[in-house]
């Protein structure tokens, strides 16, 4: 066979990546078990039922897409939130509350592959399910701040928002479901020339307009709310808007706000966020490292109402912005003419935590220490010339 290639997308992972990858996910989950939060696992695919009833079937072009032998569609998971949630209505209603979730996964999206964006890619995340209010998000948000800082980033924010507030505001001005979903992109894009020319043709109320205008480019503080015009006539936005000062207080106790900026902006792609929405985003890299937030009615979907919020880390961007893996002590090589006793001696060094390998090829120490010269990593020589 003449093809070595790998489909478009996808990529193979060396030593190095892995133990970057690996080591981000220890970390990560160690967190994460500190917190109380249990390991679960779903399967890689799911009914592309089971898909779209969570996350809509705007997804379904970034899908991959088969069938099984009994005629029924599947598809390959592209994010996790919807099978924790299947999960949990399938396993978990007669559990205790609130839940305490995480996961480490593969996923899978038909995308343009690029730097930082990839077929397949690695998540790690935490599903809190079965608590609202205020604390259960600060909960969420301050363990995806910690998560940052201890897989080893220093320079990175959270950018904040509650999604109620333009939900609310696109309710009140009675548009078509097309034209929300377009202001929605928009907003998202940040992509004010089209934005300002869509809304310019909407026959809304001009402070309206206005509002909805002004939300991509709102960015920093709480005192961005004060610059969101409409925000005190639509009873909704304000009530929104009054849930995310509470947490930015919450925020402030669990000594994580410096890293918090609020984003107007930030609405996340998916339908089935109905609350706070947030990501992380580090200057090293123009992609976003973490997303996440409140979605109180995707279990309903599935037979389960249940409050539930969480996030995903992105394992391969993360390893991307580090770029290096902690070091490791430096192995030994242990060679010799005694099996026995290398093999004593390796167990020896294993049980007090060294890397240790053999020499199973039988070579003397004069070849073996040319060896280690011409490799390109370090090792520390043991030869055992002691006989039985």
């Amino acid at each position: 066979m003449k093809n070595r290639q790998i489909p478009k997308g996808l990529r193979d992972l060396l030593p190095d990546e892995v133990k970057v990858k690996r080591e981000i996910e220890k970390k990560a989950t160690k967190l994460f078990r500190s917190y109380g939060y249990e390991e679960v696992i779903t399967p890689a695919f799911e009914f592309l039922e089971i898909i779209e009833t969570g996350t809509g079937e705007k997804i379904r072009e970034e899908l991959f897409l088969f069938m099984d032998r009994e005629g029924g569609i599947l598809a390959l998971r592209p994010e996790m939130t919807v099978s924790i949630a299947r999960l949990a209505a399938t396993h978990l209603q007669n559990a205790d509350f609130p839940q305490r979730l995480f996961y480490v996964a593969n996923v899978f999206r038909y995308v343009q592959p690029h730097v930082a964006q990839y077929r397949e890619f690695w998540q790690v995340g935490v599903e809190l399910l079965g608590a609202s209010g205020v604390w259960a998000d600060a909960e969420v948000i301050t363990i995806a701040v910690k998560a940052l800082r201890d897989i080893g980033l220093d320079d990175f924010k959270i950018s904040l928002n509650q999604i109620g507030i333009f939900n609310s505001l696109l309710e009140e001005s009675r548009m078509r479901d097309d034209e929300k979903k377009l202001i929605r992109t928009l907003v998202e894009r940040k992509d004010l020339v089209e934005l300002s020319r869509c809304l310019e043709n909407l026959d809304i109320d001009d402070g309206l307009k206005e509002a909805i205008a002004r939300l991509p480019v709102l960015h920093g503080g709480l005192e961005v709310l004060d610059q969101i015009p409409y925000l005190e006539k639509n009873k909704g936005a304000s009530k929104a808007a009054d849930e995310l000062v509470k947490l930015h207080d919450a925020l402030k106790i669990c000594n994580v706000a410096d890293n918090i900026v609020v984003d107007m902006g930030v609405l996340r792609g998916l339908d089935y966020y109905t609350g706070v929405v947030f990501e992380g985003y580090s200057p090293g890299l123009g992609y976003g490292l973490l997303g996440g937030g409140r979605y109180d009615n995707l279990l309903e979907q599935f037979g389960f109402p249940c409050p539930a919020t969480g996030f995903a880390l992105g394992v391969d961007r993360l390893s991307l912005v580090l770029g290096h893996e902690e070091e490791e002590p430096v192995p030994y090589l242990i060679g010799g003419e005694n099996f026995r006793l290398i093999i004593k001696k390796a167990e020896e060094l294993r049980k007090q935590g060294y890397i240790v390998q053999l020499d199973v090829e039988g070579h003397s120490k004069e070849v073996l220490e040319e060896k280690i010269k011409a490799s390109k990593r370090k090792y520390r020589l043991i030869y055992i010339e002691e006989r039985e």
